[in-house]
């Protein structure tokens, strides 16, 4: 049955600091994408989608957005850009009580002294009051508009999500679009690998919870009207709560690369760990404790016993080597 495929990628407009966290973070960004994204996107056996890049309306006269679009244009790749920011409910602000916002106010602070980025202090008092899921109806309205543009009459539109430094396996775009398209129903990958952009270590990727790759199948009519198409996504919070939303059909695992580069917003490949040790036994006192340092300093102060260890992901199973791994990334078109 015809189809249209979007592949969306919400660059900018996600998560705090109003979804942009300053210059040299969007061209790192930028340059990951280009190096990884869209080298994986560029080896897909099937191509035939067009890649939705969705900005902040801030960023329509970047110099850095002109430039990606000037490269995508030179080698012809299929793709389009919407300024309305992000296109589905931002998780961030799900429970909007002051609260969140006060904990969203003092996040963006802390960031700012983390990667020791002076930001304007209102600007981020407002970021942290602001609720973006109130005007998620009236931006859909501008970009759902703009991509009408592309729909030839096709009943069915599979809207694929992969963030801007993630990778699709060659084969993974050919596997969602074999899948029958029928209403409120959903393509999802469960395992898959993760890179180290840094240091270039690759391993398995097995989370838990539906990890941000999957495939959201709408019948035309529901995707291009805005009101529909915000209630089609029902009770959809993040990307874990895809399977209890959506009838979901499961393509095979290590069809994803999931990234970790160091600037990521909640991911690491291995994190300093605070213990209480004993004889017996070892009890985790702060999973994230470089996130908590006045409180380190005073317990290691009151018992010289704790010690700091360094331990991997939970996620991350067997790690690849020599020609096994090369033989992987070869699939997701990166060397």
């Amino acid at each position: 049955m015809k189809k249209l495929h979007f592949i969306y990628t919400p660059t900018t407009g996600v998560g705090l600091h109003g979804g942009y966290r300053g210059d040299n973070w969007f061209r790192g960004r930028v340059e990951i994408f280009k190096k990884y994204t869209l080298k994986s996107l560029l080896n897909q056996k099937n191509k035939d989608f067009i890649h939705w890049f969705s900005f902040r309306d801030e960023e329509q006269y970047s110099q850095i957005v002109d430039d990606l679009r000037k490269y995508l244009t030179s080698i012809k790749y299929p793709f389009v850009f919407t300024f309305d920011g992000l296109m589905y409910h931002d998780d961030k602000f799900t429970n909007f009580t002051f609260k969140t916002c006060l904990r969203n106010l003092l996040m963006m602070v802390w960031d700012c002294w983390r990667y020791k980025q002076l930001s304007n202090p209102f600007r981020i008092l407002r970021y942290a009051f602001e609720n973006k899921n109130k005007t998620l109806l009236s931006r859909l309205t501008w970009s759902l508009g703009d991509l009408k543009r592309f729909w030839k009459g096709e009943p069915w539109i599979y809207l694929t999500r992969i963030d801007s430094d993630d990778m699709f396996h060659r084969d993974a775009v050919e596997l969602i679009q074999e899948v029958e398209p029928k209403e409120k129903r959903a393509i999802t990958i469960q395992n898959g690998y993760v890179l180290n952009h840094t240091t270039g270590q690759l391993a398995d990727w097995n989370p838990p919870t539906n990890p941000p790759f999957h495939t959201i199948i709408f019948p035309a009519d529901s995707f291009f009207n805005v009101k529909l198409h915000k209630e089609y996504y029902g009770k959809y919070r993040s990307h874990e709560s895809i399977p209890h939303v959506f009838e979901c059909i499961q393509i095979p695992d290590k069809n994803y690369c999931y990234a970790i580069h160091g600037n990521n917003i909640s991911t690491y490949w291995n994190t300093d760990k605070l213990f209480m040790v004993s004889a017996s036994n070892k009890t985790n006192i702060s999973t994230r404790w470089h996130l908590n340092k006045l409180r380190v300093w005073w317990l290691k102060r009151k018992n010289p016993q704790l010690k700091t260890i360094r331990e991997v992901h939970p996620f991350i199973g067997k790690e690849y080597t020599g020609e096994e791994k090369n033989r992987i990334l070869k699939t997701f078109g990166i060397i």
